[in-house]
């Protein structure tokens, strides 16, 4: 079945939108940049101006990101299994 315009997948507009987006993904925000060949700052930017809607090319990459996850074009298994832990190790016990 193929997503239509009205899709209630719907396209993150806002910077807590694409940040929800994200999360709800379980992607960081250099995995995002790296994805829509954007730099990382950029993605920072448009996520701490929560109610500024995305424009320009951040709005149209998300998009075309968007369509090719649903769609099955984008496989993002690689991305978690290459992933380096953060934080602290856990402790043995």
């Amino acid at each position: 079945m193929d997503h239509e315009l009205d899709d209630p997948i719907r396209s993150p507009k806002t910077g807590k939108d694409l940040q929800a987006w994200r999360k709800a993904l379980g992607l960081r925000q250099t995995e995002v940049a790296q994805l829509l060949e954007l730099n990382p700052n950029t993605i920072s930017r448009a996520e701490r101006d929560k109610g500024a809607h995305l424009k320009g090319q951040v709005l149209r990459a998300v998009q075309l990101l968007q369509h090719r996850i649903i769609h099955g074009e984008i496989d993002l298994s690689p991305i978690f299994n290459k992933r380096v832990p953060r934080g602290r190790p856990r402790k043995k016990e």
